[in-house]
């Protein structure tokens, strides 16, 4: 009797394991049954002449992107728009995992807990989403960054609209080079560097150095002077700015605009390290941020046991420091939008991916971002000029080369917004192996806003 009770109790047990699993199975069948559909191991659904018709992709001026056609997916008849928007739109193999066609490839498939992917009376598959980018804008930014590789990013930092998205290295979806997996050219071609990329800052690290000290020193900052004579000595090893240039005594301003990794150093230093470290973070640094469902790259920087050199540095965006281009946007956005930063979308159809509410919380505070905006916008009319931007934009924006060694030319960036009604822009450009950051990533920048302003 003992023996049949037990035995009983196993059966129930696994009866019960089985019940349970089948329902797990069940309810993720329902909650993720079109995204295991439209998996890249599932070869059929990709390959040319397929049965399943996803639905069309289109810019915000209703540019068709991709479509499909008797079972092959078609891109865009131009190919420069094709290579500018890869990244963005994605690729027929399903590689690209941010990309809107894996993304969101349940919704382009129109794939049915019942029917499956098969298109019946009761449920047409297929489809459509309106992005928000610009065409023309991603090809400006593709044709500036001139083979380079690298990332842009525009969006309207009041409406969360993203406007123009391009990563570098790209090929073109509709004839994807045979050799993509062994020519160095096109390593890293699947990876998306404006979500999923991480990169040496250099001087714009200053603007997180310059509200630190706004932080620590709320009444003095602005007055803050540091001597520079073109490198500075800081635990056995130099400190240089760009050149070797001597600046001479400078306050903030001055020191922004003309970038000097002299001053900046000794402000890090002066600062310390913990509290350098907790405003980075304050301000996105060392967060997993995300857009949509798709989890952004960190911008990272870790000030743990440095000394006067690794801090002098890291106050200028080298040492452990690195941040990502999306990240870089949002916190421009912040900067414009007073300290809170609006969540990105890429799709007209905000309850798509992203939305128009906050980003949750405020990166800077709104005194903060008053006295950010002004000394920015003092870097382009008193350093970078206006003329290289649409008249009455007021552009405010930070550049920055981060040295990356091995031989390499730096990683040069440009960020910024415009404080403007007309053009609610934030901007983040990094382009790799430039030679600087207003010659390098301000002409791309410069070409992305222009084309916008068109």
């Amino acid at each position: 009797m003992r023996t049949t009770g037990f035995r009983s109790m196993v059966l129930y047990l696994l009866l019960a394991a089985f019940l349970g699993g089948l329902g797990y199975l069940l309810v993720n069948v329902v909650l993720h049954g079109g995204q295991w559909a439209m998996q890249p191991y599932n070869g059929h659904v990709y390959a040319g002449n397929s049965t399943v018709t996803l639905g069309d992709i289109s810019d915000r001026d209703g540019n068709v992107l991709a479509t499909t056609q008797d079972g092959t997916r078609i891109y865009s008849s131009d190919e420069t728009v094709r290579r500018s928007l890869l990244h963005t739109v994605g690729d027929t193999a399903g590689y690209i995992s941010t990309s809107v066609q894996y993304t969101m490839r349940s919704r382009l498939s129109g794939y049915n807990i019942v029917t499956g992917l098969n298109d019946t009376f009761f449920n047409r598959l297929g489809s459509d989403i309106a992005l928000t980018v610009d065409q023309a804008a991603c090809v400006a930014a593709y044709n500036a960054l001139g083979g380079k590789n690298g990332a842009v990013l525009v969006y309207n930092y009041k409406t969360g609209e993203i406007l123009c998205k391009v990563s570098a290295p790209t090929f073109d979806p509709a004839n994807v080079p045979e050799d993509i997996e062994t020519n160095e050219a096109y390593k890293g071609a699947y990876l998306d560097n404006t979500l999923s990329g991480s990169f040496t800052p250099g001087s714009i690290f200053k603007i997180v150095t310059v509200a630190a000290a706004m932080e620590q020193y709320p009444d003095t900052w602005s007055s803050l002077t540091y001597d520079c004579q073109g490198a500075i000595e800081m635990a056995g090893s130099d400190i240089t700015c760009l050149g070797g240039h001597a600046h001479g005594t400078q306050d903030m301003a001055a020191a922004l605009g003309n970038s000097c990794n002299v001053y900046f150093a000794q402000l890090a230093n002066d600062l310390g390290a913990e509290a350098l470290q907790k405003k980075a973070e304050e301000m996105g640094f060392n967060t997993q941020l995300e857009f949509g469902t798709i989890p952004i790259a960190e911008s990272t920087i870790d000030l743990t046991d440095v000394n006067a050199n690794q801090l002098g540095w890291a106050g200028v965006g080298q040492h452990t420091v690195l941040t990502n281009p999306y990240h870089m946007m949002v916190l421009m956005g912040a900067i414009a939008n007073g300290g809170s930063y609006v969540e990105p979308r890429l799709t007209q159809d905000a309850n798509l991916l992203g939305s128009l509410s906050s980003g949750g919380r405020a990166l800077v505070t709104s005194t903060e971002a008053q006295n950010l905006k002004t000394l920015l916008r003092g870097n382009v009319e008193n350093y970078y000029g206006d003329w290289l931007f649409p008249s009455g934009w007021n552009v405010c924006a930070k550049t920055g080369t981060g040295e990356v060694g091995e031989g390499k030319g730096p990683n040069c960036w440009m960020v910024g917004f415009c404080d403007s009604q007309q053009a609610p822009y934030a901007f983040a450009v990094v382009v790799e192996d430039g030679s600087g950051g207003i010659e390098t990533a301000g002409s791309v920048a410069s070409a992305v806003l222009n084309a916008l302003a068109s």
